[in-house]
């Protein structure tokens, strides 16, 4: 079934043929759609995602499917059932170019500054035109002569009011090029985090918890907020190394997005703390996840320098009130965790467990 979701130009892409100025426009309407709807549903926009997602949305544009959210997240999830899939798919982006989403902002850019200075030659045009014949106009004696050409006139007009148009239209489109390409050069700031666990910066995650805020106290939607920090993290740093470090920060990203679902955001918040949003959980439901991901990870085994390690969890859950804003969320989430921590980790506590200690 993996294969069944394929699309050409993504084939085009990873093969490294030339991109035509029709896939380039074609890449443009995809991406956009694609944007919009990781936007919407509080997906991080991380290259990993763009790469994954861009797949999809090429797949739906090439076969003219017009479908729902819940439709289209069906199809995520049966294209990349499991984990080995998706790493399947990070191989291929190794092969792909990797300076590919730059190279399509650089080459549409250049191709928007073409078509804006060939309009301006074209209105210089029709200005001498319309000057002449005007002109020719004042003089003419003949009735319906002279309508004709204010007809011509008329119309050069118009040919230069639809260019004005289109330069609008066109410099707006060079304006969220060069917003894309700010953004590029902002998640550099973030790549190596990204790169290490394959998941979303502090950044992201405060953008989609302010989303889910903003959603919540629109319509009530519910989510929640589980903080997950590793037991004892500097001990296994300064004992086996940075190198072991960063394979257990990575392991561990790894199972918390497996056992999440693919509307869920999962993010490295700090050192060693995982912050993780979950839209329409409810206070038990966010605990029950929280007592999954803490056995889960209690259950895992580390392979590092031939020997196997065994990691422990302390979660942090605090669910989303009307009495709250983004700041006391995280907030209380993180003294949640800190009461875990003090009862020796590897346990899950609540904002609610904070106030009973108070």
């Amino acid at each position: 079934m993996v294969n069944q979701f394929e699309c050409e130009l993504m084939k085009k892409i990873n093969s490294g043929d030339g991109l035509s100025l029709s896939d380039y426009q074609k890449i443009s309407v995809i991406a956009k759609e694609e944007i919009k709807f990781l936007v919407k549903n509080g997906i991080p926009l991380t290259p990993l995602n763009y790469y994954l997602w861009f797949d999809i949305f090429c797949y739906l544009h090439e076969t003219g499917k017009d479908l729902s959210d819940p439709e289209i997240m069906g199809i995520f999830k049966e294209k990349y059932p499991d984990e080995s899939v998706i790493e399947t798919a990070i191989l291929k982006i190794n092969k792909a170019d990797r300076k590919f989403i730059r190279q399509i902002a650089e080459e549409v850019t250049a191709e928007i500054e073409k078509v804006l200075r060939d309009i301006d030659n074209h209105n210089k045009i029709i200005e001498n035109h319309a000057e002449k014949v005007e002109k020719t106009t004042e003089v003419l004696s003949d009735e319906n002569l002279r309508a004709m050409l204010e007809t011509v006139v008329k119309a050069l007009n118009d040919i230069k009011l639809q260019n004005e148009t289109l330069r609008k239209r066109l410099q707006e489109s060079r304006k969220e090029i060069e917003k894309v390409s700010e953004k590029l050069d902002e998640s550099k700031k973030n790549v190596l985090v990204e790169f290490l666990t394959e998941i979303a910066s502090k950044k992201s995650f405060e953008k989609v918890l302010k989303d889910m805020f903003d959603d919540f106290e629109s319509r009530n939607y519910p989510f929640a907020v589980l903080m997950v920090k590793l037991d004892k993290f500097e001990e296994i740093v300064k004992g086996e190394g940075e190198k072991a470090g960063k394979i257990v920060l990575q392991e561990v990203a790894r199972k918390l997005k497996k056992l999440l679902r693919v509307n869920d955001v999962v993010a490295y918040y700090d050192d060693s703390i995982f912050g993780i949003l979950l839209p329409g959980v409810t206070f038990g439901h966010a605990i029950r996840i929280g007592e999954r991901i803490r056995k889960s990870i209690e259950d895992m085994l580390i392979s590092i320098n031939g020997k196997t390690l065994k990691v422990t969890v302390s979660v942090g859950a605090a669910v989303a009130r009307k009495d709250m804003d983004e700041t006391d969320l995280i907030t209380k989430a993180l003294e949640a965790l800190e009461l875990a921590n003090k009862e020796g980790g590897n346990t899950i506590k609540t904002d609610l467990d904070v106030e009973l200690e108070k």
